[in-house]
């Protein structure tokens, strides 16, 4: 196979002054490749059924802070593959499709992408558009589809001129679907009336137009002009839904307005607590690339005060399940509303876990009332990170991953490496090593971050590497 020049310059050879300056803006890296080591090591130690849940991401982090050459990092990939881990066969799909583009698929049916967002968007980048889109014309109409519809999410980020190369290739395959949320996704807002004054079945355009009305707000832009036009009252409507979709498109990692919003029709709650967040995003407090806490703290905060009754807001997040790397307590169903309740209490925690306060809060008032049950333990365990050793909670299912998000929250990355490699039993250890090792990515380089990703992935991890990376 072919090398890509570019990109094994990317992942191999680094100049003095760009490890200086990765150390200097990513001091959690040494936990990072710990935590990644760790999962990649321990993993074996698991039932095989089990074992399959942990290495992807941990070995895309490895790949990327280790620095690791493309033969390494193929190497890695494939043996996840081949023993069934969760998400590797895209994460060695995008280092195949990296080196040699369409051509890594072989003689393999094209359906077999359908999932695959980073294998795609790997061909895409390495210039295989065309290909790609030749093999996918060649399907039924109602296998065309599912892959369709996974290449504008996987190319959000890339330049209008390449969206629009692809959009023309498209067209040219009679590939009309994808054609449009290619135009409707440029950043570009003259390029739709373009395409639609040029498109040959205007028959379609109003299907089209109705399917994709929503894509521009992946680059911030307002919604496609409906045909026919609405009435006013739509009308109005529709410009709140966008307004939610523009904020949801910049929100860090997941999302959960959008859900809440399809559950209630409570358009005019959700907006309300979609413009906070989008303010505080375009202030550069809340970063498209961080952590998702800070928006989900206010944007739950905002709908409650936004409703009459708050706690209908909190059986409606209670009854939201939600699939998660994040570690919370052993459940087989974990909520929204549990997510936010550990938000809320490191919300509260945190001035005197980082020691700006020496007294401990009261349990905050919009807390849940299961987790009201929780919060002495989370108070005890916080006053006590100072005073007690650490090594005997590692061996608590259920005190260890409260340990190791105040430790998070104090911002002592070591200890908490040091904490999290003593974790036992194995499962547990590879579960708080995954989850953390993907947060502090998040402090740092933040390469599993993607553009749009809270509004088009929905946790699902994009696995990139891209020349200029």
């Amino acid at each position: 196979m072919r090398f890509l020049p570019a990109l094994v310059l990317g992942l191999s050879v680094f100049s003095p002054a760009a490890y200086a300056e990765e150390a200097a803006t990513c001091p959690a890296k040494p936990a990072i490749l710990a935590f990644s080591d760790t999962v990649l090591a321990d993993r074996e130690k698991l039932p095989r059924l089990k074992a399959r849940g942990f290495g992807a991401e941990a070995a895309y982090l490895k790949i990327r802070y280790g620095r690791l050459s493309m033969d390494e990092a193929t190497k890695l990939a494939h043996g996840l593959r081949d023993a069934g881990v969760r998400e590797a066969i895209d994460l060695a799909g995008a280092i195949d499709g990296a080196r040699d583009g369409f051509d890594a698929l072989g003689n393999a049916d094209p359906v077999q992408l359908n999932g695959l967002i980073s294998t795609v968007r790997a061909i895409l980048v390495h210039g295989d558009g065309d290909k790609l889109l030749a093999a996918i014309a060649s399907l039924p109409p109602e296998r065309q589809i599912p892959i369709s519809g996974r290449i504008v999410p996987a190319i959000a980020d890339r330049p209008d001129e390449e969206k629009a190369r692809l959009a023309a290739s498209a067209g040219s395959h009679k590939l009309f679907f994808l054609q449009a949320g290619l135009v409707a996704s440029q950043r570009d807002p003259n390029a739709w009336p373009v395409f639609v004054a040029g498109f040959p079945e205007a028959a379609m355009l109003a299907d089209l137009t109705r399917m994709w009305s929503w894509a521009p707000a992946l680059v911030g832009n307002p919604a496609l002009p409906r045909i026919p036009v609405p009435d006013a009252a739509m009308q109005a409507t529709q410009k709140s839904l966008h307004a939610i979709w523009i904020m949801a498109a910049k929100e860090p990692e997941r999302d959960f307005l959008m859900t809440y919003l399809n559950q209630t029709g409570d358009v005019a709650s959700a907006e309300k607590a979609a413009t906070a967040v989008l303010a505080e995003i375009t202030a550069g407090r809340i970063k498209p690339e961080g952590l998702l806490d800070p928006a989900w703290l206010l944007a739950y905060r905002t709908l409650r005060a936004a409703v009459p009754d708050p706690a209908v807001v909190d059986t409606t997040l209670e009854s939201m399940p939600i699939n998660t790397r994040r570690v919370v307590p052993p459940t087989s169903n974990v909520s929204i509303r549990d997510l936010i309740d550990r938000i809320v209490a490191i919300d509260a925690l945190a001035p005197y876990l980082t020691g700006k306060s020496d007294v401990l809060p009261e349990a905050p008032t919009d807390i849940s009332l299961k987790f009201q049950a929780e919060w002495p333990l989370w108070a005890e365990l916080s006053k006590s990170l100072t005073s007690v050793p650490l090594t005997p909670l590692a061996k608590d299912p259920v005190k260890a991953p409260i340990v190791a998000e105040l430790l998070f929250a104090a911002g002592d990355h070591a200890r908490l490496a040091d904490f999290v490699l003593a974790v036992e039993p194995a499962e547990t250890k590879l579960a708080i090593a995954t989850d953390f090792a993907m947060r502090l990515d998040r402090g740092c380089q933040s390469y599993m971050h993607h553009p749009a990703e809270a509004l088009l992935l929905a946790g699902q991890p994009l696995f990139k590497f891209d020349p200029a990376q």
